[in-house]
């Protein structure tokens, strides 16, 4: 999917039942111009402050999220927007500022009917050690996950696979997982023989070898 300009109320059918009008009173005090665009690997969203040659506030969310990751993302977007109008660039992006105001956005959200009770309590938990994206929570990126549209057969998480275990990525690209490094886990590309570092909740496609008799 393309970047997609949307009206205000269009974008309503990204977003779970009944928060539409929790969202419009940002639009309706900001000039904000927000962008759904196709799948990014390395962003969900992303915010960009007013320049003089774009004298708005910029948020895209991308248009592949579920309504629940959707949601988070624009709040987590709209938090930055917060944050920049309190602070200008004085502060760091995720810093203490940002994750109070994401916080408290965030908690306005809870406890409102607006989420399933499993995935709530993801999100509460998540929010006594904020990260920089629901990416980066494992625990809340696969309860996210489970909302999303069917299509991923045969896939598994990265922390699931045994030490030497090949698989494919969304790329299609193949890899072979050494070990785990902390968090994170150690695997080659067997095409260029370089190492990279996955986070165990990516999605892959386990590598089948058949065996020879």
């Amino acid at each position: 999917m393309s970047a997609e300009k949307l009206s205000f109320d269009a974008f309503g059918r990204y977003l779970p039942q009944g928060t539409l009008d929790k969202v419009k009173p940002w639009f309706q005090q900001y000039t904000i111009k927000l962008i759904i665009t196709r799948e990014r690997k390395t962003v969900l969203g992303n915010y960009r402050q007013p320049v003089k040659t774009a004298p708005f506030h910029r948020v895209t969310v991308n248009g592949n999220l579920n309504p629940y990751s959707f949601l988070i993302t624009l709040l987590h977007e709209l938090a930055h927007l917060e944050a920049f109008v309190r602070y200008q660039n004085r502060i760091a992006p995720h810093g203490k500022e940002w994750q109070d105001i994401f916080r408290n956005i965030l908690s306005g959200y809870l406890g409102q009917g607006i989420f399933p009770p499993a995935l709530e309590q993801a999100i509460k938990a998540s929010l006594q050690g904020l990260k920089a994206s629901s990416c980066a929570d494992p625990t809340l990126y696969k309860a996210l996950s489970l909302y999303d549209e069917p299509g991923t057969d045969g896939l598994v998480w990265v922390e699931q696979l045994p030490a030497n275990a090949q698989f494919v990525t969304k790329e299609g690209r193949v890899y072979q997982l050494l070990h785990k490094r902390r968090t994170r886990y150690l695997c080659r590309d067997l095409q260029t023989q370089r190492d990279y570092l996955f986070a165990g909740v990516v999605q892959v496609k386990p590598l089948v070898r058949e065996s020879s008799n």
